[in-house]
């Protein structure tokens, strides 16, 4: 439970992890090679809830949101979600006046065309639409055959001030097949319509066909850039899932975002022989107890998955008998262990004694991340897809938001606190807001996501963003060990014109480095280098002084996280996102227990270069930073940066 949740658990509910979201947003954008992301966010998120997972999504790097419908997307206005949005399936009654007044982008391949035109006269407002085509699909878009009079109708409208096209895009028919040759035929075909949309005058910024499957498979062509183009249009893989048969999430770095769970309804004993539901299909083969979970297909469980698993505390058992309205039931003679101990893997625990293990009020889980029953199991129960399971569960399932501390969100594997995770989940609006306490601005005004091939471009990045810091102004650093944050500390103390030797601070709480009057920024101010790692609260920042500095430096914090944003009412948060090696966590060095900065009362000392020290491990420190120091630079291999601007004084989106 967290504090986004009651403080009793529900009868049942749909639980969405939106620290999982975030994450699976990174993981597909670094899978996108840097593309932007157009979130798809139709369906209620399918199922999820569109308002929190849009916020979610744009939080962690999204560049656009995703809807069928002009209502879907006005609905997301009306949420306070001001970012781009685009829907692309319209009907006669589609309201394009109101789309236009509330700035939503518009797919348009065929009779609408006129409807969009007509309403952009009467609104005098220039709508903005990515044309579609129809590359084999044979659903919504302009055949190959009409592409060439769409394009030229739509440069027309363009030239009269009534339209912008922004982008050409198409919808993928087999891309969750790899192996067949329709998807590389079909984006074929849209290089040839970008083609001729160029050569009737248009400039399309966004070309997009990538759906998840096609994100997912891309590295299997000759070819990725043909299916990456500009964008990628993904939507199952926001929450966790797999395209793929034979592809779990996790192959894809991916985490499931909705649990469906419920309690116990109740248990009770039955002979041998009996029946259970509506046509009695199944009796039981022995003495056996059976349970009732209030979940039933109006809240939109399939009717036909008999034989799906829900799990139980430690076993997992298949429902028996036929799926009600309301309600369905496991027999508890037929559990599985989750982790068997002394039970070969996959073998049911069938004791002679009665199975003690499940009450009245427990929590059954049907399916979820982790060792919980995965949707797809259910999926194939019911002869179907995992996003048809998530998309139908019912309104009157509520939606409960988490986050779970266990999960690697995309700045660093969070175990230390839930509130250093916290600091990285959902805000509840994307424009700036105080927090109750007064003290900083909780939601970002933008999102800047960067995609550095090494160090050194981890240092040029730093280096650009320099120019743009002042005295008084507060960085935030986020990333396990190894990340980059000490090589973008580099970058940023070249930028600055400081002092050089910049390294990295694990057992350093603050050391200064001093602007050089002979250096490219003389007069600018000094940079303050701070690990926060060891400072467990708001107070021990207090003692080593960094009001006294703030006002004078710029301040670069890493491990900063609920610990320093009382000292800025604005900050800008960098978050690292390297691939998981095997560097040890900063508390599991070896020297770690015997320097931490609790365990020695949070006495520090000034050494000679005018860093504070924590008093007790001064000694330590100066045979050991030689030897950490080398851990933080792991290797050259890519990066992610996130950035993040909060409160007045980073409300422009850096361009770097």
């Amino acid at each position: 439970m967290t504090s986004w949740q009651p403080q009793e658990p529900s009868e049942r509910s749909a639980v969405v992890d939106l620290s999982a979201v975030w994450h699976n947003v990174v993981r597909l954008t670094q899978l996108a090679r840097g593309r932007k992301l157009i979130a798809v966010v139709k369906a209620d998120a399918y199922g999820h809830g569109a308002p929190e997972v849009a916020r979610t999504a744009l939080a962690a790097g999204a560049h656009m949101l995703g809807t069928a419908h002009v209502s879907e997307a006005v609905a997301l206005r009306d949420a306070g979600i001001t970012a781009p949005v685009i829907a692309w399936l319209h009907t006669m009654s589609t309201d394009f006046d109101e789309a236009l007044y509330r700035d939503v982008r518009l797919g348009v391949s065929g009779w609408e065309f006129d409807a969009v035109l007509q309403a952009a006269r009467r609104t005098g407002t220039t709508a903005v639409v990515h044309l579609k085509l129809d590359s084999g699909l044979g659903r919504n878009g302009a055949t190959p055959e009409q592409w060439l009079e769409l394009v030229a109708r739509a440069a027309r409208a363009q030239q009269e001030g009534l339209l912008t096209v922004e982008g050409v895009f198409t919808h993928l028919a087999v891309a969750d097949d790899p192996g067949r040759p329709e998807t590389q035929e079909q984006l074929d075909a849209l290089n040839e319509a970008v083609r001729t949309a160029r050569g009737a005058g248009l400039a399309p910024s966004l070309v997009h066909a990538a759906n998840t499957p096609g994100l997912l498979s891309a590295e299997q062509l000759a070819d990725p850039d043909s299916m990456l183009r500009d964008a990628v249009r993904v939507g199952l893989g926001l929450y966790g899932l797999s395209p793929f048969e034979d592809r779990t999430p996790q192959d894809f770095g991916l985490i499931p975002a909705m649990t469906l769970r419920a309690r116990v309804a109740n248990v009770k004993a039955v002979p041998r022989d009996s029946g259970v539901s509506y046509g009695l299909s199944y009796r039981t083969a022995r003495d056996t107890h059976l349970a009732l979970i209030p979940l039933g297909y109006a809240d939109g469980v399939p009717r036909v998955a008999t034989g799906a698993p829900v799990r139980i505390g430690g076993r997992v058992y298949p429902v028996v008998g036929r799926i009600a309205m309301d309600q369905c039931v496991v027999d508890l003679a037929l559990g599985r262990t989750v982790t068997p101990e002394g039970v070969p893997a996959g073998q049911p625990v069938l004791d002679e004694a009665v199975d003690p293990l499940v009450h009245v009020g427990d929590e059954a889980v049907l399916f979820g991340a982790g060792d919980h029953p995965s949707v797809t199991e259910w999926a194939d129960a019911a002869g179907t897809i995992n996003y048809e399971v998530v998309t139908r569960i019912s309104p009157r399932v509520p939606r409960e938001y988490t986050s779970h501390s266990h999960l690697t969100l995309g700045d660093v594997t969070v175990s230390r606190s839930a509130s250093a995770l916290a600091a990285h989940s959902l805000p509840q609006d994307p424009r700036p807001t105080r927090v109750s306490g007064g003290e900083a601005f909780e939601q970002p005004n933008w999102t800047l996501t960067l995609h550095p091939g090494g160090a050194e471009d981890t240092r040029g990045i730093a280096e650009r963003l320099a120019p743009h810091l002042h005295a008084g102004d507060l960085v935030m650093l986020n990333g396990e060990l190894g990340a980059g944050k000490t090589t973008f500390t580099q970058g940023l103390g070249h930028g600055l014109g400081v002092r050089e030797g910049i390294i990295s601070p694990t057992f350093v709480l603050s050391r200064r480095h001093p602007n050089l009057p002979d250096g490219p920024r003389p007069g600018g101010p000094d940079l303050v280098h701070v690990d926060a790692y060891r400072l467990d609260t708001a107070a021990d920042i207090d003692t080593i002084d960094l009001e006294d500095t703030l006002d004078t430096c710029v301040t670069v914090v890493e491990w900063g996280t609920s610990k320093v944003e009382h000292l800025s009412d604005s900050r800008l948060v960098v978050d690292f996102v390297r691939p998981q090696g095997v560097l040890p966590a900063v508390g599991e060095h070896p020297a770690a227990p015997a320097l931490s900065y609790q365990q020695h009362g949070g006495e520090v000392e000034g050494d000679h270069d005018g860093d504070v020290v924590d008093g007790a491990v001064a000694q330590a420190l100066r045979a050991l930073t030689d030897e950490w120091d080398g851990e933080e630079q792991d290797g050259d291999e890519p990066r992610t940066l996130i950035l993040r601007g909060y409160g007045p004084r980073w409300s422009d989106r850096l361009d770097l």
